[in-house]
C-alpha cells in the first residue's frame, strides 16, 4: 500500500533512538499502512476491535494501579502493576504522553502472561497499532484476543 508523507514521518519517529531507545518495529520492513491494514484484518478476522483491546487492557491495569506493585486477583487473571516515573509520547505525533506504566497479566486458566504499557493502550486504541513484527514490546493482536476473549 502506498504510504502518504504523513505516514512516512511517523515511521520515521518509530526509529530506534527518536522517541525510544528500542523503537516501534522491530526487524518489520513493511511501510506503516501496511502493517496497520495487516494488524486491523487479524483483528478483524476475529470478531473484535481495536476498541475492545484496548478496553480489556485498560480495565486490568486501572484494577490493578490501587495496588501498585502488588499482585491482585481479577476473575480469571492476576495483574501487577509498575508505576515509573516519566512520561513517554506517541509516535503518531498526537501529542499524548503516556504515564510510564506496566502491566502483567497473568491468565489464570491458562499460565499465559502478557506485559503491556500504558502507551500501548493509547496506541492499539487510537491508532491500531500493536508495534513491528519483531519489536521487543509488540504485543500480537491474536495473542491478545486469545488472552482476554476465548474461554
Amino acid at each position: 500500500m502506498k504510504q502518504n508523507p504523513q505516514m512516512a514521518k511517523i515511521q520515521e519517529n518509530m526509529q530506534p533512538g527518536t522517541l525510544s531507545a528500542e523503537g516501534f518495529l522491530g526487524e518489520d520492513r513493511r511501510s506503516l499502512s501496511d502493517i496497520l491494514l495487516a494488524d486491523s484484518q487479524i483483528v478483524q478476522k476475529n470478531g473484535q476491535t481495536h476498541q475492545s483491546i484496548a478496553d480489556q487492557m485498560r480495565r486490568l491495569t486501572e484494577a490493578g494501579k490501587p495496588e501498585l506493585g502488588r499482585p491482585l486477583r481479577l476473575g480469571q487473571f492476576e495483574v501487577t502493576v509498575e508505576d515509573h516515573r516519566g512520561r513517554l509520547p506517541c509516535p503518531f505525533r498526537d501529542r499524548y504522553g503516556a504515564e510510564k506504566r506496566i502491566t502483567t497479566a497473568k491468565h489464570l486458566a491458562t499460565g499465559q502472561t502478557l506485559t503491556w504499557t500504558d502507551l500501548h493502550i493509547h496506541m492499539i486504541e487510537a491508532h491500531g497499532f500493536y508495534e513491528g513484527l519483531g519489536s521487543k514490546f509488540r504485543l500480537d493482536p491474536e495473542r491478545l484476543i486469545e488472552f482476554f476473549f476465548s474461554g
